[in-house]
């Protein structure tokens, strides 16, 4: 859904956040760039563990 940002983990076959930071266990992604939005609320709506969360702010 979001190439850019995730990746299918070779390991376990979990998604990967790229480029985030991880702090207590949420790995977070925060970025200026709204062209990413659309595709990133997307991942969320088709996640099928509901993990993942976009918020603007």
């Amino acid at each position: 859904m979001a190439p850019a940002q995730f990746r299918m983990s070779k390991k376990d076959g979990k998604t990967v956040l790229l480029r985030a930071v991880d702090k207590k266990g949420f790995h977070t992604l925060k970025s200026n760039d709204y062209e990413i939005l659309e595709a990133n609320e997307n991942a969320e709506k088709a996640c099928p563990v509901n993990i993942i969360k976009v918020k603007v702010t």
